[in-house]
């Protein structure tokens, strides 16, 4: 037990105190810190002066008033309508339009055609911007509220009727359970919450295992270059040593993701991300601190499974360069993983997802968030973490196998023929 603890702290106090660590850690703070305060910092930048449109109304003048005294009634209007003179002729009325835009008078002009689509005129805008969807949404919605309203005018409803009429209509979405008759399910604001708490902690779980996964291959490759290994495996046994190694480089991830976490309530907790979260409607009160328990359970599991295929895999190279080349199978299954459950966000219940959480090297990720995204019964959670139990120790004892013979074989990589035989030759 000393010698496992002896290894761990070594591992970790090395990695901690190296400085690409630290050098990382700065620029992961300085990312998350700049993120978080983005939205902020370009509406600071931002200008808030409203877009300038005009409009000929021509024959259609009341209709180009009516959407100029829309923009006028609200407390801050994003459109200001400027009422342009027809010229007399739609190639006049153009070239005064491209002049105004030229002169940055107006961002576009508007047109009412003669043309009619269900009984309301067409129209055209011009302008020298392109893919202007939020703009030509903005302006679809203020004239369907015209003809709306100018339709209502004409059936003689009181004023109180129309404003009932065109008020929105309130609806809430609530997530319920069928696995659980007796539980109340998940409010809208719980959903907002555990859809941000997911997203965030996918993006963990990926690039923790990615990151300090290849890590654990590069220790294990580092060493056995340097000849050190063949010191080491003497006084310490293959399955201490290399757990000795993942725990300790799980446990610089884990200090990893408690600083990000420390660095990220801060920043949130400044008044710059308060109108964020208001925007999104995140409560902190529906943050559900069972999703964190499970986010650290699976974690551990995704880490510990994929670290031992990983220190398997290094103590099979002997030079540094050649690890990315040698784990690139097994971050193709971290990147598979991770792409289905970004399909699975949208649609955690869906047949392949609910398959993929129980396979081994998916399930870290894809139950975790089914947890979050809907409530599968407990039965299934704990099925999951039962098979990923006994697949890290199957492949514990296959990794350590592997790491025993692998890091006393230098020059070429050894073939599959010369591995299993020198692994029969040895019983962990």
């Amino acid at each position: 037990m000393n010698r496992i603890m002896t290894v761990i702290q070594f591992t970790f106090m090395t990695r901690f105190r190296s400085k690409s660590f630290r050098v990382m850690s700065v620029i992961l703070i300085l990312l998350l810190s700049i993120m978080i305060h983005l939205p902020a910092l370009i509406e600071k930048l931002s200008s808030h002066e409203a877009t300038k449109i005009g409009v000929f109304g021509g024959k259609q003048m009341e209709l180009a008033g009516k959407l100029a005294s829309f923009y006028n009634n609200q407390p801050n209007p994003d459109i200001v309508i400027i009422p342009l003179p027809d010229a007399g002729s739609a190639a006049a009325n153009e070239a005064l339009g491209k002049q105004q835009i030229a002169d940055k008078k107006i961002k576009g002009y508007l047109e009412f055609t003669d043309a009619v689509a269900a009984g309301f005129p067409k129209m055209v805008y011009k302008s020298e911007g392109t893919m202007e969807f939020s703009l030509k949404g903005k302006l679809q919605t203020a004239l369907q509220l015209i003809k709306t309203d100018t339709a209502l005018q004409g059936a003689g409803l009181a004023a109180e009727q129309k404003a009932n009429i065109q008020a929105p209509v309130s609806l809430e979405t609530v997530q319920i359970s069928t696995n659980d008759k007796a539980a109340s399910g998940k409010t809208e604001s719980q959903m907002v919450m555990s859809y941000a708490l997911v997203y965030v902690m996918l993006f963990m779980l990926y690039m923790g295992v990615i990151g300090f996964g290849n890590m654990v291959a590069m220790e294990i490759t580092a060493e056995k270059s340097s000849r050190v290994m063949e010191l080491l495996i003497t006084s310490v046994s293959p399955l201490k040593q290399m757990f000795g190694k993942i725990i300790g480089i799980c446990l610089l991830a884990l200090s990893q993701i408690a600083l990000t976490i420390v660095v990220g309530g801060i920043n949130l907790s400044l008044s710059g991300s308060s109108k964020l979260i208001s925007e999104l409607h995140l409560n902190w009160s529906d943050l559900q601190i069972s999703l964190i328990v499970y986010f650290l359970i699976f974690y551990l599991l995704g880490f510990f499974i994929y670290a031992t295929v990983f220190a398997a895999v290094g103590s099979l190279v002997s030079r540094t360069e050649e690890v990315g080349q040698a784990i690139m199978p097994v971050t193709l299954l971290i990147v598979a993983a991770f792409m289905i459950a970004m399909f699975g966000l949208n649609n955690p219940n869906a047949g392949f997802v609910v398959t993929m959480s129980f396979i081994p090297f998916f399930s870290p990720l894809i139950m975790f968030l089914r947890i979050g995204m809907s409530s599968p019964p407990i039965w299934q959670i704990w099925l999951s973490i039962v098979i990923q139990l006994a697949s890290i120790g199957a492949m514990a004892w296959l990794a350590a196998k592997i790491y025993r013979t692998g890091v006393l074989m230098y020059g070429k990589r050894p073939s599959w023929r010369e591995l299993r035989k020198a692994m029969r030759a040895y019983k962990v």
